[in-house]
This record gives structure tokens, sequence and C-alpha cells, in this order.
């Protein structure tokens, strides 16, 4: 039988499978029509995980299951953005019913304030220092969503690594422990900026992708899967089973990111961000 993370050729060889890494924000957070993807009910969330653990994934953070992953284990990584206090309201027993670790990016000028990057979603709250320690005390890893939830790859490039060292410094005196793992606000980065977060000490970052993640991707840019509240159980074990072919758009978006980029960059000298 081949290890849980391969495939065997008609020749009997194993062959390496993408790994899975789901995305998610907000556990139950009221947020507008348009943004209701990035909020998953807490029964929808039990639903979700019930179904990948029946499965027989290792539900996981995303440093640990890149390694798990390495070895052959069958693991899904679960990764939560922003730090939104629903996070231990509804989220951590849900987690634990399941057997479940994952990775928490907390962007760190706001623990303690809310989500005032969010367009009609200001009113979310984020963690603060106290209950993110409280979390790494469960288990559960505590990533770097950057020291201010803006595009990083659109600053000078002095300042973003700063804020890179910043926020890993912050996050570490929060949790006394290694901060490994760092996501990308909004999504976006650069070549520039992936070996600025290498440099800052993270050893591995994810993006977005919106598929899973394929062998020989690179660690500084690790492609997930949004999860929303629309996908059941059987929704989920699809997009985790599936091939890793995306539609057009994010080849689209790769074409176009140099003068995307070069828009966003205009747009925040006059203080609005583009995503």
């Amino acid at each position: 039988m081949s290890p849980a993370g391969t495939a065997r050729t008609p020749d009997a060889r194993p062959l390496p499978l993408p790994l899975p890494v789901l995305m998610y924000h907000s556990v139950g957070g009221a947020l507008p029509e348009r943004l209701r993807d990035l909020s998953v009910p807490a029964h929808r969330l039990d639903e979700q995980l019930g179904a990948l653990a029946d499965a027989g994934y290792a539900l996981v953070g995303l440093t640990e299951a890149l390694v798990r992953h390495a070895r052959g284990d069958r693991v899904v990584g679960l990764t939560f953005d922003d730090g939104y206090t629903d996070f231990v309201d509804a989220a951590l027993e849900v987690l634990a019913r399941h057997d479940a670790r994952s990775t928490l990016y907390v962007p760190t000028r706001h623990l303690g304030g809310h989500a005032t990057w969010l367009p009609d979603g200001g009113h979310l709250a984020i963690l603060d220092g106290e209950a993110v320690r409280e979390v790494a005390d469960r288990g559960h890893e505590i990533g770097s969503h950057g020291a201010v939830h803006v595009p990083l790859d659109v600053l000078p490039g002095a300042l973003a690594a700063a804020q890179l060292r910043e926020s890993r410094r912050v996050l570490e005196d929060v949790v006394a422990r290694r901060v490994e793992s760092f996501c990308y606000p909004h999504g976006y980065h650069s070549r520039r900026l992936r070996e600025q977060v290498r440099r800052a000490g993270y050893t591995n970052a994810c993006a977005i992708g919106h598929r899973t993640s394929p062998v020989g991707e690179d660690s500084w840019a690790v492609s997930r899967l949004l999860v929303g509240p629309d996908h059941d159980g059987p929704a989920v074990l699809r997009l985790v089973h599936g091939d890793g072919r995306r539609g057009p758009v994010p080849a689209l978006k790769r074409l176009a990111g140099p003068a995307w980029r070069a828009t966003r960059r205009t747009a925040l000298a006059t203080g609005r961000t583009w995503t």
C-alpha cells in the first residue's frame, strides 16, 4: 500500500501528492453578502473538519503540515487569517472536538483592535495578546500576518522588511515561542518580498493560490484553498481531492501582476488600499 501522501504509478513507484491547505477567516462573524465567503459558521466548520477526519486526514497547522507531508503523512493544513476573537469564542471548541490544530495569523499592530482594513467588516474584533497566548498554549501555531494589514509588496523595501521583523518579534514576545510562519496580507507577494520573509527568519509563508500546494512549490509561497460557508462535508472533500488545476483568473492575475502592483502602489500613496 502506498504511503498516505503518495500515489502509485503502474510500475509501483510512489508519486507524491499535492498538499491541501485550507484558508479560513472568521468563524460565524456577521459580514455583508459580498464578504460572506470569509465567514464560516461554527456548525459548518464542525461538519467540514468531521468529514476530513473521517477520511483519515490529520488536521494540523501549516508548519507541521509541511513537515509531515514531506514524509508521506496524510495531512490537511488548517489556517485562519486575521486573528478574529471568534477564533477563541467559536473555533477552538470545534477544533478540539476533532483533535485538530491550526495556524492562526495575526497582524500585530491590530492586536486588541478591529479589522479596520475590511470594507464593511471593521466591527470585527481582533484578539489581544493574552488571548493569542491562550491559543498558542492550547497547541495552535501562531503566525505573523504582518505588523499592519496592508499588502507588503507595494511598500518600500526597507519598510516592508522592518515590519516583517517587527511583527515576528512582537509575536515571539507574546507567545514565548519561535514564530516560523507568515501569511501575506491580502495574498500579494513578489520575489523580493518572499526573499525578505525568508531573511526575517520565517521558514514558510502562505498566499492564496486557489489550489492545493503542488509538490516542489516555494515554501514561502504556499498555495491555499478558500473554504466558505457553502462547503458542506462532501464539498470540502472534493476540494482537497482536486487535481490542483485552477481556472483562468489566477493566471490572469499573475500576468497582470506588475501593472496591478504599480496601480496598488499609487493608490496606497493616496491612503487607499486596493486589493
